[in-house]
């Protein structure tokens, strides 16, 4: 991980969501069958968010640097495949055999995504764009996250202006739906 001057660049905030998401993968990987339900529910949390938010500002960003739309595609389309996953296990028991099989199939994939958009998207926009408009970015993308869906919806739109649309409404449901579920 790199050192950034300013706490808001897009780059530093990329890399400190996928140490999370590392440490959340590693934490339900090696957790016993009844202690797996909350994790799993942490994780699809961040890792939802986190997808949302690069879809909405980050990879546009991407887009815009030369030999950024191969890039935003091919990252995109794992996180599009990591979302059906999520979505799949949400109605899977976690304390079945099945669901740890799962969960070592994601944590593969999810780890084998982010070292590949560390090692290209984010050392494109180190590469391409100035610190103030990556703390711009990061300030957009903190927003977006906050603002994002809390449950994967493998459907919807994953590139604007669909994603932008879609994004607000999924998220008012899946609040609604968390409300509900803890009732």
């Amino acid at each position: 991980m790199a050192t950034y001057e300013n706490p808001d660049d897009v780059v530093r905030l990329l890399e400190e969501d996928h140490q999370l998401v590392k440490s959340r993968l590693e934490a339900l990987a090696a957790a016993p069958a009844d202690g797996r339900a909350e994790l799993f529910w942490k994780l699809t949390n961040d890792l939802v968010r986190h997808e949302v938010a690069e879809e909405v500002v980050v990879y546009p960003a991407v887009r815009d640097v030369p030999g950024g739309d191969a890039i935003a595609d091919a990252r995109i389309s794992e996180q599009s495949e990591a979302e059906e996953k999520l979505a799949q296990m949400e109605k899977m028991d976690p304390a079945s055999p099945e669901f740890a099989q799962e969960v070592a199939a994601l944590k593969s994939a999810v780890l084998e995504h982010a070292t590949a958009e560390e090692e290209t998207a984010f050392a494109m926009l180190l590469g391409a764009l100035a610190p103030d408009r990556r703390i711009e970015l990061g300030q957009r993308y903190t927003k977006a996250k906050d603002a994002a869906p809390t449950h994967p919806h493998p459907h919807a739109p994953d590139t604007p202006p669909g994603n932008v649309v879609m994004g607000p409404l999924a998220a008012l449901v899946d609040r609604v739906r968390d409300a509900a579920a803890a009732v």
